[in-house]
């Protein structure tokens, strides 16, 4: 099989996602078999760098992970620890398929260091022509933050790529950055669990306009769309709470010198700014004008401009934000958890950090009853709404919902798919390959189902 391999010797351009198509002319030899060796992990001892033939009878969804600069979500032996269960689940899943001669193992997209580290760059190389010749899927399981900047856009790079091939990515790139940007926010404000009451600011021109008038009407939710656990969202009231307006589009806008209050998701903290101060501070973070903050984020949410993915969304604050976040664990279109994250007692906040106490309940659970059946018909509608109803909806996923004025009203303030851990619901990882084979293996499968449709009648 070493025959088959064979690797240019060659630094490839890094600049251009075009250089991940000279892939298609890099032949992978022995050297390129050693470099894959040392990233692939086998499950139920199947060797996939033995079969590196289009050809092969076998198919193949490998889980993709990222070995990087910041791997603390690694165990002692490099991968997530919930890689390794889904893997197996997916060689496992074969037994009910044994038509399809299906397998997996895990591999890893190496850190290449802005192009030093030329054994990265290699295997990498080898790792785009290997994919497009032996996989029919990848379970992508890469946690944002891994790889350094360059290194996560070279990775996004080559699955788009490895999709342009052919291949299903579970979750595509742009699934995973268009439903976690928190403009997603807006896009799904017309579905059942969308606040109508939502805006999003690209520009800080707009973002200074629009919410000069959305605090005269409502206490707000300001929030960033980089950072992670909280960090960056702020509630936000007038001081003077008798001063808010209530005819909707007659209010004058507040000035600068009005002054507000502010609560961070992060860790609960409380501030107290007037609105200029607050601008600057999200506009042009830590200067004279914004005053003394006590915060650890920097501000300037809009540096680096849109396509750096810098934006703020507004949203009008609900109140019932005390009683916790409904967090809903997906795999595809399937609920399989519902968690309830009540803040500690007097904070807003929904994080572990922030001292929250976590409770599970079944997807069937009468608690939740009305919010399941709007999420039967929110689910199909969803990727629609982001203008991509021809990919589907992320392999493993969640969405955070707060309660409105009733039990019944809630209210999506947070969608995750770029690599939700589930170390503590290995449970589900049966249906994460159930739901693998069916995106990947959908006409294999129907084929086969009316065949034995048939043969059962």
């Amino acid at each position: 099989s070493e025959s088959k391999f064979e690797i240019c010797q060659e630094i490839i351009d890094h600049d251009e996602r075009a250089a991940h198509k000279d892939h298609n002319d890099i032949k992978i030899s022995a050297p390129g078999y050693d470099i894959l060796q040392n990233i692939t992990t086998q499950i139920n001892g199947y060797d996939p760098l033995s079969v590196a033939d289009a050809n092969s009878p076998e198919r193949f969804i490998p889980i993709l992970e990222a070995r990087g600069l910041n791997d603390n979500d690694k165990d002692e032996f490099g991968h997530r620890r919930d890689t390794l269960p889904i893997a197996q689940a997916v060689a496992d899943h074969q037994n009910d398929h044994p038509h399809l001669h299906a397998q997996s193992a895990v591999l890893q997209f190496l850190e290449e260091e802005d192009g030093m580290n030329e054994e990265a760059v290699r295997s990498n190389a080898a790792l785009y022509q290997f994919l497009k010749k032996t996989a029919q899927g990848i379970i992508v399981r890469n946690n944002p933050g891994t790889l350094s900047a360059t290194s996560q856009k070279r990775c996004d790079d080559m699955l788009r790529d490895l999709s342009d091939d052919g291949l299903m990515i579970m979750t595509h790139p742009d699934v995973s950055s268009t439903l976690g940007a928190k403009d997603s926010l807006v896009k799904i404000k017309d579905l059942k669990c969308g606040l109508k009451d939502t805006e999003v600011y690209y520009t800080p021109e707009d973002f200074g306009e629009g919410f000069r008038q959305s605090i005269a009407l409502h206490p707000r939710v300001i929030k960033q769309n980089r950072g992670s656990q909280g960090e960056g969202v702020w509630i936000v009231q007038l001081e003077d709470q008798s001063a808010y307006c209530s005819a909707q589009g007659e209010c004058p806008p507040v000035t600068d010198d009005t002054r507000i209050v502010l609560m961070e998701a992060w860790d609960n903290h409380v501030e107290h700014h007037t609105v200029g101060e607050f601008l600057e501070f999200c506009i042009n973070g830590r200067i004279d004008k914004s005053g003394s903050w006590t915060s650890t984020g920097q501000g300037r949410y809009f540096d680096g401009g849109l396509e750096a993915g810098s934006m703020v969304v507004d949203q009008r604050f609900l109140p019932r934000i005390t009683e916790g976040e409904v967090r809903c664990l997906f795999v595809g279109s399937e609920l399989v958890e519902i968690v309830h994250k009540k803040p500690k007692e007097g904070g807003l906040s929904a994080t572990l950090a922030s001292g929250a106490i976590y409770t599970k309940y079944s997807p069937y659970d009468e608690k939740f009853a009305t919010l399941v059946q709007h999420l039967k018909e929110d689910v199909p509608r969803i990727m629609a709404s982001f203008d991509m109803a021809h990919r589907p909806l992320p392999l493993l996923w969640t969405a955070d919902y707060i309660y409105g004025d009733t039990d019944d009203e809630l209210y999506v303030g947070e969608i995750n798919c770029s690599c939700p851990g589930i170390t503590q619901q290995l449970g589900i990882v049966p249906v994460i390959a159930k739901v693998a084979f069916e995106t990947v293996f959908h006409s294999d499968l129907v084929s086969v189902g009316s065949v034995d449709d048939v043969a059962a009648q």
